[in-house]
Order: structure tokens, then C-alpha cells, then sequence
């Protein structure tokens, strides 16, 4: 068991680990649209390549167009 002197020592060396915690869940939280909105674009960006690619054979071009269309552009 721990004791009311150890529970006093916990607090007293990380009185400010309650808010440090909620601070880094919300920084979390709040990234998760962001993420998901770029691994969207990544999976877009992929399939698109690869059928431009099958028709054309150019890496390059495959590329540069896929990433084009992804973001809207064209």
C-alpha cells in the first residue's frame, strides 16, 4: 500500500502533471482531422499513380499528374 507520505511526495514532485496530461490529450485530439485529411490524400495519390502509370508507363508524369488531380488542381 502506499502511504499518505509517498501519495504527498507524488504530488508535491508533478503537481501539474494533471494539466500537462489533458493538455497533450487535446493536442491530440485536435491533430486527428489534420492526419486524416493527409492519409486521404496519400491513399488518393497512390491508386491514382498507379493507373496513370498502367496507361502510360512514365513514372514521373504518373506522379506529377496524380498529385495534380489528389489536390484539385486539374
Amino acid at each position: 500500500m502506499i502511504t499518505k507520505k509517498i501519495w504527498k511526495k507524488i504530488y508535491k514532485s508533478n503537481k501539474h502533471g494533471a494539466i500537462t496530461g489533458a493538455a497533450l490529450i487535446a493536442i491530440a485530439i485536435i491533430q486527428i482531422p489534420g492526419g486524416m485529411k493527409k492519409a486521404a490524400e496519400v491513399i488518393c495519390i497512390g491508386q491514382t499513380s498507379n493507373k496513370i502509370w498502367r496507361t502510360e508507363n512514365n513514372h514521373s508524369e504518373a506522379n506529377m499528374l496524380a498529385v495534380q488531380r489528389c489536390n484539385g488542381l486539374r
